[in-house]
């Protein structure tokens, strides 16, 4: 993975696919602690199970609406927040995010 992250092609599509899927993470994590399946996401969300299971693997997230993500993460329990920060405040910022969204 050192090797593969000092290519900066492959450096930028993993960045970029980076929040998607500590997204997809923070998900995983809500069902795992509820001790639901894809098929009871779906059921709530009234979708098919092959639409969560495409949405929650593979960095499907990169692609689905905020739309649909906040009534998953509504689903689960939680509040989508969607945010922009400045390149130079996001140093400061991302840190106190990760100690609001991590699971214990």
């Amino acid at each position: 993975m050192e090797q593969e992250m000092e290519n900066p092609e492959y450096r930028k599509v993993f960045e970029e696919g980076w929040p998607a899927f500590q997204l997809e993470v923070q998900f995983l994590t809500a069902l795992e602690k509820k001790h639901w399946s894809y098929s009871d996401l779906a059921k709530i969300l009234h979708t098919h199970r092959s639409s969560v299971c495409r949405d929650l693997t593979g960095g499907g997230l990169k692609t689905a609406s905020i739309s649909r993500i906040a009534k998953m993460a509504n689903a689960l329990g939680m509040k989508f927040f969607p945010i922009c920060v400045s390149e130079e405040k996001a140093k400061a910022t991302v840190p106190v995010i990760k100690k609001l969204v991590r699971f214990r």
